[in-house]
């Protein structure tokens, strides 16, 4: 393995983020090859592939979130985490069956907080939008019951082939289904180009380009307005929406025809485009959806930098 050099040259494509002097800082050793970056913090390793380098600063500054987010394996005297290459994990806190993740896991402790802001009840309707492994809609299935609705929707062919994994097992032990919805979010439903990349931050190729680094496959794909969802799902109502989608949140709120059936609540993972910020984008959000006199708060979210944008409906 060759130390720090293969990471400096890599960082030229990660914003510049100075990640081994935060590592360093934080005891951690960054160690490189040509497929898998480790990190070393004492006894515990943590290994990403190195097509999924646009994580390496977030996960250096929270290492202990995102290892103790999964069972580790334990080899002589060491504790591995490997998020190197799409594998099942033991959850912590999700006893039922392994989850197969395409390559970060999505810890409970963080998931909680879209429950403790949903307070999903029997036989509600929920949209995840952005689901990646598919974990959250689980959890929300979990809750709403057999009776209750879970849509989960996600544009990325590979996280498709893991949610498709985890919704299978899930039947087999509760004999109960989540709906999968294969596309993107948009505010057409003319179709788009996407970039998978198997991760959490798939996008759209208008909002995150094809830079090198992020490795990812484009592909035109299916696209849908929240109105259509509806449609295509005969849905009468919806309670809750969990929305992760990398930067379409800035455009799938304008749906009238949407918001003038449904108000539900609504909880927003924000992030910058290419050409957009992210304080940008939730003035847009908040622009959408005054209109349907929501109200909002932000709030930190565990585990990332990025906030979380709690959207309350009129009552």
């Amino acid at each position: 393995m060759k130390k720090l050099s293969t990471i400096e040259e890599l960082y030229r494509y990660n914003y510049n983020h100075p990640a081994t002097q935060s590592a360093s800082l934080l005891g951690i050793e960054i160690v490189a090859s040509a497929h898998d970056i480790e990190l070393r913090k004492g006894s515990q390793i943590l290994r990403l592939g190195v097509h999924h380098m646009i994580y390496l600063y977030g996960i250096i500054l929270e290492f202990d979130f995102y290892f103790k987010s999964v069972a580790p394996l334990v080899y002589a005297d060491k504790e591995i985490v490997d998020f190197s290459e799409p594998k099942y994990h033991d959850v912590i806190g999700y006893d039922r069956h392994p989850i197969y993740f395409p390559a970060i896991a999505e810890p409970i402790f963080a998931t909680n907080q879209y429950l403790e802001f949903a307070k999903l009840k029997p036989r509600d309707v929920v949209l995840d939008l952005g689901a990646y492994s598919g974990l959250t809609s689980i959890l929300f299935k979990d809750l709403v019951g057999h009776e209750g609705t879970v849509i989960a929707v996600e544009a990325d062919r590979q996280n498709i082939d893991a949610i498709e994994k985890n919704f299978k097992l899930y039947k087999n032990i509760t004999n109960s289904s989540i709906d999968l919805v294969y596309g993107a979010m948009w505010n057409h439903n003319n179709g788009i180009e996407f970039s998978s990349e198997g991760s959490m931050g798939s996008s759209a190729v208008s909002i995150v380009g094809v830079p090198e680094f992020r490795g990812g496959q484009n592909e035109k794909i299916n696209s849908y307005t929240l109105s259509e969802l509806v449609k295509l799902k005969n849905l009468s109502r919806v309670d809750f929406i969990k929305c992760d989608i990398e930067g379409a949140e800035e455009v799938i709120f304008e749906d009238k025809e949407f918001f003038n059936k449904c108000q539900p609540k609504i909880i927003i993972e924000p992030h910058d485009t290419i050409h957009t910020t992210r304080d940008l984008i939730i003035k847009k959000i908040v622009r959408d959806l005054e209109k349907y006199n929501y109200q909002f708060n932000e709030i930190d979210q565990i585990g990332s930098d990025l906030p979380l944008f709690e959207c309350y409906p009129p009552n």
